[in-house]
């Protein structure tokens, strides 16, 4: 059941390690509830480019071009983020590190070398 929702909110196929599916079942449903209702008001209270934009540092955001939950276009909401570096993989969802492991660890280790002003390393 944990693994079909993923396909639901992934756009490829992934293969969901045993020990996210292990924590993941360990939630309750109640915490659950809670976890979902916060996030959800703390969204609606001032959106997410809104809080990167009040951060005085460098950010990277990776949005996936086939995120089935928002409209592609609204990746554009980051542009009013300073320092912000937007990355949007092809055939990438909601989840990067799931479905595109390593597209998404090439773009931490290249922007955390650049962050820190130093050669970016191979994963």
């Amino acid at each position: 059941m944990i693994r079909g929702q993923f396909d639901r909110i992934c756009a490829r196929p992934v293969d969901v390690p045993d020990d996210v599916v292990a924590d993941l079942r360990r939630t309750t449903y109640p915490a659950l509830r809670k976890v979902l209702r916060r996030s959800a008001a703390y969204l609606t209270e001032r959106n997410l480019p809104a809080r990167l934009a009040a951060l005085d540092v460098p950010v990277l955001v990776i949005f996936g071009a086939a995120e089935p939950r928002y409209a592609p276009s609204s990746v554009h909401q980051y542009d009013a983020v300073p320092n912000a570096r937007i990355e949007v993989p092809p055939g990438v969802g909601l989840l990067p590190m799931f479905e595109a492991p390593d597209v998404t660890s090439e773009l931490l280790l290249d922007f955390a070398a650049r962050v820190a002003d130093t050669p970016p390393i191979a994963p």
